[in-house]
């Protein structure tokens, strides 16, 4: 996860990107994968008294443009999440737009702190589109989760060959039954995703 200022696109860019992307709600609409679970996260994410007055305590909206794939398991834990503090406060308007193939110069622009790309990418702007920062990927608490069940997932299967290497290394039988076990668990980090992210949101907002 990167919480960070960037040297970010050129209003240009920006407003290119935002005359080609979706809404959320065509975001899902146009998903070939994991629409389920996309419906799933939104009916489940619910806003605390706090959260909402928060959000209604904001004086403008913030335009958010992201990179996001319906393939991406990060994309479908924690978009919804976006498009529900969308829907219900109005405060964010989501500008979706996928990364491949036509927009790695934006995703090259914002960079996690390991130096590459990662999806989700959500770059925030005010009113007047000036960039307040962005974030990637997830929040490092789910990061931490998600070290664990990978060790939970190899205890339970020491049969299989692959721990420790590269995904691209591993069987791919096996790397897709990591996949599957990783996916299982999400679901407990839901609640921790939705409250480290406004806390993300609101250290970008200021």
């Amino acid at each position: 996860m990167s919480i960070q200022k960037a040297e970010g696109i050129s209003k240009e860019r920006r407003a290119k990107a935002f005359q080609e992307a979706v809404t959320y709600e065509q975001f899902v609409s146009g998903a070939k994968v994991n629409v389920e679970r996309l419906h799933e996260n939104f009916e489940r994410y619910e806003l605390t008294e706090q959260e909402l007055t928060y959000f209604d305590g904001l004086t403008e909206h913030i335009d958010v443009l992201v990179l996001a794939h319906d393939w991406c398991g990060d994309v479908i834990a924690n978009l919804p999440l976006f498009g529900k503090i969308e829907q219900v406060t109005g405060k964010l308007k989501l500008h979706i737009l996928p990364r491949d193939p036509d927009n790695q110069d934006i995703a090259a622009a914002y960079l996690h702190a390991d130096g590459r790309n990662h999806i989700p990418t959500y770059v925030f702007f005010n009113g007047a589109g000036e960039e307040l920062g962005f974030f990637s990927e997830r929040p490092d608490q789910v990061t931490y989760l998600n070290r664990d069940w990978i060790d939970e997932f190899w205890a339970s299967h020491p049969e299989w060959e692959g721990e420790g290497k590269a995904l691209s290394e591993v069987d791919e039988d096996v790397r897709k039954a990591l996949f599957d076990y990783l996916k299982e668990q999400r679901p407990q980090a839901r609640e921790l995703e939705k409250t480290a992210i406004i806390q993300i949101i609101r250290s970008i907002l200021g």
